[in-house]
């Protein structure tokens, strides 16, 4: 089950990253056309479609980013533990970071049905379903509720113990 989920997390990672580099070449293509004077309708969508990938962007990347420990998060404390506490410390601090998660997917869902139930929109200079703006939220605090849970209950944990910067 988890091979299934890396292999999610990966392609919304691959998706947050093409995601990104959509969004800077479309406020580049947006400068360079208010610059030249070139006129388009397309051009106040650009920004519409950053804000909107700002928060998809979030949600995708995230979960693969707890999977690699790459969300910032501080040694200080795990490293002054003595070495038979460090690892159930870890596992207490991620079992709290799936609990936090689970509440964020279960307000999240909340929120994204009750947009959709109502037929929500979020009015910019294109209008979308609030629904599919929110919905990110839930599928993505699922995911990096699942890769927290791998550091309570696998081999790993999230903390190494040690204090300093190890890149």
């Amino acid at each position: 089950m988890m091979r299934l989920v890396d292999r999610v997390c990966d392609f919304l990672a691959i998706i947050a990253g093409v995601y990104l580099v959509a969004i800077m070449v479309g406020i580049v293509v947006s400068a360079l056309a208010r610059t030249f004077n070139v006129s388009g309708a397309w051009s106040s969508h650009i920004f519409t479609f950053a804000e909107f990938g700002l928060l998809y962007i979030v949600m995708a990347a995230s979960p693969w980013l707890v999977r690699h420990r790459g969300h910032v998060f501080i040694e200080l404390v795990t490293a002054a533990l003595p070495r038979s506490l460090q690892r159930k410390f870890s596992r207490a601090v991620s079992a709290l970071c799936v609990i936090i998660c689970l509440v964020f997917v279960w307000y999240t869902f909340k929120s994204t049905f009750r947009a959709w139930e109502f037929g929500d929109a979020e009015m910019r200079s294109l209008d979308m379903p609030k629904y599919l703006l929110l919905g990110a939220m839930p599928i993505g605090f699922g995911l990096m509720a699942a890769q927290f849970a791998r550091f309570v209950f696998g081999q790993e944990t999230l903390h190494t113990g040690e204090a300093g910067v190890h890149e």
